[in-house]
């Protein structure tokens, strides 16, 4: 009996020591990304950038006036909406009222494809409109300091980068919400990321790619990933495979999230999981480590509880300590004493979403309900199995 305590013992202490290391990796491959300079030339091609808008995104106007400031010397912002209903057109036009000589063209494309990526139809419809070779996509909860387009475009001076992507920092922290938000993707989001770059392995994030059109169009351009929902992975695989190089460029842009509801946290992170399980399932196995809370805690649950106590303790305190000084080296400045303190939660919550997404296969994003397969490929209605509550509900029929 006393052999098999020890030996659980010594599991516990591996899985305890395992989840604290990924957090160290996770700050470890950050900092190492940051030492390296950005690059520095007088490359500066014309730009077009391609911002898809839907609905009324918390500090959208802000975010768009970041765009227009850019101290760059020859670029457009080329905005997409899809419905001429969307009260997005009221903010586009008061921007253009109070910035009337900024290169802004609008596109209201009116296309309604249900089996479609909606972010890549309007994609599709803004290149045909944009001027110049160069393309930029760009989220619309992207808020860009003044010289983002001049360090995005030093990367593109090397005629072996294809496509550049950038570290994405959020901001905000009004609502508990917020707080878990940006403190994950803080942490946890851009951390991964700097590990994948680190093994030369990309894993691009769609709100930031830069890339040529000319390029794009030998890779099958907008057009051929309009059924896929993962298009920034897909992409940044794309240009890998077709040998150029992929970059990922330590000038960092952030995300505004103020007012964002635990709900909505957890549903966006529920994509996000579903997206990466379809498309890198070996990292997606991996990832329960990194939200190590519950395995910290686990020994207390399972194990001698007089002899775990110190030590759970600790590691928590540990894990805490870390994700906020890699939080503080991102944003600069420290996290809010109550996600810290929730931090728990957070990492419970996140791994019950893990979960989730390893099993669940509809995903539902900006008002579409969409099922996805390999690859995040978007599936026909003849393609589709029946969900379990399909199922169940024909059982009770």
């Amino acid at each position: 009996m006393r052999d098999t305590f020890a030996a659980l013992d010594w599991a516990l202490a591996l899985i305890m020591l395992s989840s604290l290391g990924s957090g160290l990796v996770l700050c470890w491959a950050y900092c190492v990304k940051r030492q390296k300079p950005l690059a520095r030339t007088d490359h500066f091609p014309p730009i077009s950038v391609l911002k898809p808008l839907c609905g009324l995104d918390e500090g959208l106007y802000e975010n768009l006036v970041s765009f227009v400031s850019q101290r760059y010397p020859e670029f457009e912002l080329v905005l997409g909406v899809a419905d001429p209903r969307d009260p997005v057109l009221g903010v586009i036009e008061r921007l253009r009222r109070d910035h009337p000589h900024a290169p802004i063209r609008v596109i209201v494309h009116c296309e309604d494809d249900a089996g479609a990526n909606p972010k890549v139809v309007s994609l599709t419809h803004m290149a045909r409109l944009a001027r110049y070779d160069h393309l930029l996509v760009s989220d619309s909860n992207v808020r860009a300091r003044p010289d983002y387009l001049s360090a995005i475009a030093a990367e593109m001076a090397d005629p072996q980068v294809g496509l550049v992507s950038n570290l994405i920092v959020g901001t905000g922290d009004a609502s508990l919400g917020a707080q878990c938000e940006n403190l994950h993707l803080n942490t946890f989001v851009i951390g991964g990321v700097c590990v994948a770059d680190r093994a030369e392995d990309p894993c691009v994030v769609g709100k930031s790619m830069l890339m040529r059109r000319s390029q794009l169009a030998a890779l099958g351009g907008f057009e051929s990933l309009r059924h896929v929902l993962a298009e920034d992975y897909v992409l940044g695989q794309r240009y890998h495979d077709a040998g150029f190089r992929v970059a990922l460029s330590g000038h960092a842009v952030t995300t505004y999230n103020q007012h964002l509801s635990m709900r909505r946290f957890l549903a966006r992170h529920l994509r996000w999981a579903q997206l990466r399980r379809t498309c890198a399932i070996v990292p997606f196995l991996m990832e329960p480590l990194l939200y190590s809370s519950p395995f910290v805690v686990l020994p207390l649950l399972v194990g001698e509880y007089e002899t775990w106590l110190p030590a759970c303790l600790v590691g928590l305190g540990a894990r805490i300590g870390v994700d906020a000084l890699l939080a503080h080296k991102v944003s600069g400045r420290w996290p809010g004493f109550a996600v810290l303190v929730f931090l728990p939660a957070k990492d419970a919550l996140l791994l019950a979403v893990w979960s989730v997404a390893l099993v669940k296969r509809s995903v539902h994003w900006r008002g579409h309900a969409l099922r996805i397969g390999p690859g995040s490929r978007l599936l026909t209605p003849a393609e589709r199995s029946p969900s379990f509550r399909e199922r169940l509900a024909t059982v009770w029929q």
